[in-house]
């Protein structure tokens, strides 16, 4: 900005507008990013009172043929049913595998996944008969990691698509991780629990993005105005040469 004769965009006579602009950008940023940590927060908020309130009754937040209920993620409830025998898959994870078997729920012809424990190898002693679970509810996962060995039993993720080619029966949209593992099993704590529902916290992260945007508004404003500053002073300085 430097070209146009007489032109210095850091002369004392344009700091005001410079301290203006930096004012401006700070604040977009700063409100920005306590959107942001608002909306982190409401997703671990929602995430953490579901689990703590009191169990319901599986069927009566999911059906066999419903949607996940995007407000249910965490949501204690409680299912009795009878195993699916030689249904049992292994979702791999950080902390070890999943052991994940379904279990035909009672009144229905459908199963429910659930999470009965963490393996250190993918490797579990199978169960059969019927059972009462406790646990928490969450939607299938859908990361979009390959699966590099389909025949196996182990899995990059828990997706009902991947579950339904192994079971005779339609399975629920969503799997529950049991609060109590079975034998041989170490419990799936909270922090192994998928996080909140993408939509949680939304609006205050486009709220975020609004703010940002505002600040390089401030920032593209305040430039193009400094350039145009500049053209039209060397457009003069041209004309001024040209005459003489």
């Amino acid at each position: 900005m430097t070209g146009a004769p007489g032109f210095r965009p850091w002369a004392p006579r344009w700091w005001p507008g410079h301290l203006l602009v930096l004012v401006l950008l700070g604040v977009a940023v700063f409100l920005g990013a306590w959107q942001f940590d608002v909306g982190q927060d409401e997703r671990d908020s929602a995430a953490r009172d579901l689990t703590r309130s009191d169990p319901v009754a599986l069927t009566s937040v999911l059906g066999p043929d419903d949607p996940f209920p995007g407000d249910r993620v965490g949501q204690p409830v409680t299912v009795a049913g009878t195993w699916v025998p030689d249904a049992t898959v292994y979702v791999s994870r950080d902390a070890g595998y999943w052991v994940v078997t379904p279990l035909t729920v009672d009144g229905s012809d459908a199963a429910l996944p659930v999470v009965r424990g963490v393996s250190d190898t993918p490797d579990a002693e199978p169960v059969s008969g019927t059972a009462e679970v406790a646990g928490w509810l969450q939607p299938t996962e859908g990361t979009g990691a390959v699966d590099d060995d389909p025949a196996d039993d182990v899995l990059p993720q828990l997706r009902v698509a991947d579950l339904v080619q192994r079971v005779d029966q339609d399975l629920f949209s969503g799997y529950v991780v049991a609060t109590e593992p079975t034998a041989g099993l170490a419990a799936a704590t909270l922090e192994q629990l998928p996080e909140a529902g993408r939509l949680t916290g939304a609006r205050n992260f486009f709220y975020a993005l609004e703010w940002w945007i505002f600040g390089a508004f401030a920032v593209f404003v305040w430039v193009r105005y400094l350039l145009d500053v500049r053209q039209d002073r060397a457009r003069a300085a041209g004309s001024v040469g040209s005459e003489a």
